[in-house]
């Protein structure tokens, strides 16, 4: 006879236990003599490797077996061939025992001490697909590989871990800037407008200085100038400001790596992140309602701070609309079956407003005013549909950065009075 270990769900266990037999892949046995060796230990973390993920320690055991030596690739398993059963955790043995039949012994977890790694494995491949999903969402045809590996995806893993344990960003030391940012939560008073963010990101780049402020810094006073000037000023003229002053060149200088532009990156992804936070429709977000203006307007920072949030929030936050997204040929097709979500109850809502408002951006690119009918020639042209006037209105009406006016009596639309396309951000 030859000793094996097997992990199995639980529920897989049930079905063994109520029949009196399974079959189990061979390839999935870990061989041992008896004995729990270091080399034993890291089989298991291998094999958990390629094994559907877990949320809790007690849906998986490890089986203790002995069973005859077989060629088979599926070796039939009999109730009698089991020689110990192992939970995950003291605290999934505890769980289990009420829930099984009172005769059957579970031993004490001794492969609890791998679960930590075990749980890593599992952490970075959810990670992966969050950013992977969100990456197929915004429907990125751009590798994600490519940002991903500037990022650096230990760099990412680890900020996470600072927040799994509760390490503050100023308490980090000597980690790479990304650690700061994801693990940067807000302690200071900053305002809530775009300008708050820009003050987090300076604060959060003398964290990866370690310094515990950045106040009296060259940057802050630049920061505090604008706040006194124009507290609600908008994103793109923060930047357009901050990178022309000399005030904020080493602030820009150190800030941007091969071409990374951190001090643009971090506070998009502070306003997006605190966005969807708060927002019990993920769709109804910029993120996915202005999604190509934010991608025309910051470039490759917007997607950077893609794979930030994705990470942040995890798969778990975006697989229902990653699902839509993909179609999934097993969903239902028919709609009284599987009913769009509510943004999507109409043609002329969600994909449909972005595409068109990025249409009405880019026909008031260098005019001031211009009649809504020549949108709506411009949105036939390049679509073949036919809008209303009312329909126009309702799309712009939240975006900020355009006014609705008259001249005689056509209706009009305007960029604001700066004269710049700037997003309500």
């Amino acid at each position: 006879m030859t000793n094996c270990l097997s992990i199995v769900l639980r529920n897989q266990f049930n079905l063994f236990y109520r029949f009196g037999c399974a079959f189990i892949p061979k390839c999935t046995l870990i061989y041992f003599d008896g004995n729990i060796t270091e080399k034993v230990e890291n089989q298991i973390i291998e094999q958990f490797e390629t094994t559907t993920p877990f949320e809790y320690d007690e849906e998986y055991l490890i089986l203790h077996l002995e069973i005859n030596n077989s060629q088979e690739a599926n070796i039939e398993v009999g109730i009698n061939d089991i020689v110990k059963i192992y939970p995950l955790s003291k605290q999934a043995k505890k769980s289990i025992e009420s829930k099984i039949d009172p005769r059957i012994r579970l031993e004490n977890p001794i492969f609890e001490s791998l679960l930590s790694k075990i749980e890593v494995g599992i952490q970075n491949r959810e990670v992966n697909n969050a950013i992977q999903s969100l990456w197929t969402i915004c429907k990125i045809e751009k590798p994600l590989e490519d940002y991903l590996l500037k990022l650096g995806f230990e760099n990412i893993i680890k900020g996470l871990e600072h927040r799994k344990n509760g390490t503050k960003a100023d308490e980090i030391q000597n980690g790479n800037y990304w650690e700061y940012l994801i693990a940067y939560d807000r302690h200071e008073y900053f305002s809530k407008s775009m300008l708050g963010y820009f003050y987090d990101a300076g604060l959060i780049f003398a964290h990866s200085k370690g310094q515990p402020t950045f106040e009296g810094s060259k940057v802050y006073g630049f920061l505090e100038q604008l706040n006194m000037k124009d507290p609600q000023i908008e994103s793109l003229r923060i930047i357009d400001l901050l990178e022309k002053s000399e005030d904020s060149k080493g602030y820009i200088s150190q800030n941007t790596k091969d071409n990374i532009k951190q001090y643009i990156i971090a506070p998009l992804y502070l306003k997006l992140k605190d966005e969807i936070r708060n927002s019990e429709d993920i769709t109804q977000t910029n993120l996915i309602k202005k999604f190509e203006i934010l991608k025309k307007e910051f470039g490759d920072s917007f997607l950077y701070s893609i794979i930030l949030l994705g990470a942040f929030f995890g798969f778990r936050k975006f697989y229902d609309l990653y699902y839509d997204s993909l179609n999934l040929r097993f969903y239902k097709k028919s709609n009284i079956e599987h009913p769009a979500p509510k943004d999507k109850q109409s043609k002329e809502t969600s994909d449909d407003k972005t595409n068109l408002l990025r249409i009405i951006h880019d026909v008031l690119n260098g005019k001031s005013e211009i009649p809504i009918s020549n949108i709506i020639e411009q949105i036939k042209k390049e679509t073949g549909r036919k809008v209303s006037n009312k329909y126009i209105k309702e799309i712009i009406k939240d975006d900020r950065s355009i006014t609705i006016g008259k001249i005689g009596r056509k209706d009009t639309v305007k960029l604001n009075s700066n004269g710049q396309q700037k997003l309500n951000f």
